[in-house]
């Protein structure tokens, strides 16, 4: 896992080399271990290593070809490295000369072009310049485990693994786009082609982009689908059991130590569960916390056991800096994700980077195997909406959005009642994005400043609705897929962001395709059923593998902190600073006096406005940290 950056002039001009070392510097974090610049006239391609796979020199980068044809610097990881190294000395007579499945990259272009993107398994963000066509190509992953940024004008292309790489160029200004804005406040983060800055775009997952003195050309070449042609429960058992373990074991190459994180919930059980399959004994990293509703020590001691794994037990929520923490997240997602349980993410990777380099994660599980309590949710309202008129659910979700002042917990009952009526207020295919919101619609007039009035009448999940509407199949279809190319982006950017932080490489073994396109190919009701807890399939594909009785039963605890207690505590300086001193960092975008009014009422106890302040907190701290390092 590393860090990349580049710059194409397609004007002619020349690469300034040291601007390009100094975008690859901002990724230093990512990449700890080496760094690479590579310019050649009007192209220049940056690296920073995180020496995972061929520690030696011979995997720096940017790397190319043996001819110096095409020129490469890329981000993640490729599993599937040794069967395309076979075809292609086979097929096309090409000799490796490194163990590193960067190689495998410049001449897999040479020998099928852009079909080579289809045929990767596994994470990545690719910039390739190929010299002969003077033509440079940026891909990313199937679904967007790897990020890549980019700007692209008519005389420059600038790309990074993160926004702040892009920024470092100069090449573009640091003018937020209201568009974003308005679905990051909603959903948490910016879409999955976009981000907060108006001039910087991200490679849609699944999709590479070509540039060039002709133009720009953007492709597709994986997207989830739903068939749902898998009907018998012992069929989709046999093959998720078969399939587990290639996967899993194909995950754990490495030349450096590979940890597991484990929960007590069923996607990390079944990945440690098939580490036994396959004679692995990684150790097991799991997160402590103080509040005995939310720590799952003793399920992931009972899964540690049957699955005969070491187990380190890491304390999370003891943070003698919190506000320090804080900013580190802000400055590390570049303010681009407001996922509150990323506090607790950062503060576990931090713990686990000090024993191991690689960790096998769960993600992924609950958006392609029915694991949201959403899925369920959004039947009642399918079944209820007819009956309950949008005002009536309206003045309900504003009456229990105001019932939960006090209430502390990690999700007040009042948040859940306020969000369903919301929701069902929302009508049609609304309802099920209505159930993860952050700031309700009902402040948005109030809180807009002059830039986002335009945006009142627009739905910030316009997106996410439209990944439902173009689905055909029924409505379990459409909340699955629109999870899976919506949603999971904000999970995944957590994941990256967090982990990244502390040069820590995650991997995802139910995000593999493979994984993916058998769940697709998996009846609804073996996911999510009408009755009983979600992920049916997984919980019994769990209890084949022999997980222990109490964590097939036990119910999804998440991984969020107290933000409402929080805001009101530890990070009460930070909140006081921004959103009732210095309000008038957002504006013209928010309204400081309307930021004001929720800070105070939040702090005194009169409301619990905590999911709307996170995000609008994280975009203060990020702004502030920018204008600050402006005036250094």
């Amino acid at each position: 896992m590393c860090g990349i950056a580049g710059w194409y002039r397609r004007d002619g001009a020349p690469v300034d080399p040291e601007r390009l070392r100094a975008m690859t510097d901002q990724l230093v974090h990512r990449g700890p271990d080496d760094f690479g610049v590579w310019t050649e006239g009007n192209i220049g391609l940056g690296h920073r290593r995180l020496s995972i796979r061929d520690l030696s020199v011979a995997g720096r980068q940017p790397m190319s070809d043996p001819s110096k044809r095409v020129f490469v610097t890329y981000n993640g990881e490729i599993y599937n490295d040794r069967e395309l190294r076979r075809e292609l000395e086979n097929n096309h007579g090409f000799r490796f000369r490194t163990h590193t499945d960067t190689e495998l990259i410049p001449l897999g272009y040479l020998a099928w072009g852009d079909a080579l993107f289809g045929r990767l398994e596994g994470m990545f963000g690719i910039g390739l310049w190929d010299r002969d066509r003077q033509r440079l190509v940026l891909a990313r992953d199937g679904i967007g485990i790897k990020p890549l940024y980019y700007h692209a004008d008519d005389s420059q292309v600038v790309f990074g693994s993160e926004l702040k790489a892009v920024m470092e160029s100069g090449a573009c200004a640091a003018t937020l786009d209201p568009a974003s804005v308005h679905t990051f406040l909603a959903a948490g983060f910016p879409g999955p082609a976009a981000s907060l800055v108006k001039e910087v775009k991200q490679v849609r997952p699944g999709s590479f982009v070509s540039f060039s003195v002709e133009g720009t050309r953007e492709q597709e070449f994986w997207r989830p689908r739903r068939s749902g042609e898998i009907e018998r429960l012992d069929d989709a058992l046999d093959e998720l059991c078969a399939l587990l373990p290639i996967v899993v074991e194909g995950q754990l190459v490495s030349d450096v130590p590979v940890g597991v994180f484990q929960s007590g919930g069923i996607d990390s059980t079944l990945v440690s569960l098939t580490l036994r399959q396959v004679g692995a004994t990684p150790p097991l990293f799991t997160a402590a916390f103080q509040e005995a509703s939310h720590d799952e020590t003793d399920l992931a001691s009972q899964v540690a056991r049957a699955a005969g794994l070491k187990q380190h037990v890491l304390p999370v929520e003891r943070d003698p800096h919190p506000m320090d923490t804080f900013r580190a997240i802000v400055r590390h997602f570049d303010g681009q994700c407001a996922d509150t349980g990323a506090y607790a993410f950062y503060r576990l990777c931090g713990e686990v980077r000090k024993h191991s380099t690689v960790v096998l994660s769960g993600d992924g599980g609950d958006e392609f195997f029915g694991g949201y309590e959403t899925y369920r949710a959004s039947r009642h309202a399918e079944t209820l909406q007819p009956w309950l008129p949008s005002w009536l659910m309206a003045t309900v979700g504003r009456g229990a959005y105001g019932m939960g002042a006090g209430d502390e917990s990690r999700l007040p009952v009042s948040a859940v009642v306020s969000r369903f009526a919301l929701g069902l207020a929302a009508g049609g295919r609304s309802a099920h994005m209505q159930w993860r919101r952050l700031v309700p619609d009902f402040l948005l007039p109030g809180l807009y400043g002059e830039t986002m009035r335009p945006y009142l009448e627009a739905s910030p999940f316009a997106e996410y609705e439209s990944c439902a509407n173009d689905v055909p199949g029924n409505s379990l279809d459409r909340w699955l897929l629109s999870d899976q190319r919506f949603h999971i982006q904000s999970v995944l950017a957590k994941v990256d962001g967090m982990s990244m932080a502390h040069g820590l490489e995650v991997r995802v073994p139910l995000l593999d395709r493979r994984i993916m396109d058998f769940a697709g190919r998996c009846a609804g009701a073996l996911l999510a059923p009408t009755k009983g807890p979600g992920k049916m399939l997984l919980r019994r594909a769990a209890e084949r593998l022999g997980a222990p009785p109490s964590v097939l039963a036990a119910r999804k605890k998440g991984f969020n902190v107290p933000i409402a207690r929080m805001l009101r505590d530890v990070l009460a300086p930070l909140g006081d600073h921004w959103l009732d001193r210095n309000p008038d960092i957002l504006f013209p975008y928010l309204a400081p006096g309307a930021i004001r009014k929720l800070w105070r009422e939040h702090s005194q106890r009169q409301a619990n406005h905590a999911f709307a302040l996170w995000p609008i907190l994280i975009l203060a701290e990020w702004l502030g940290s920018a204008r600050r390092a402006g005036q250094d």
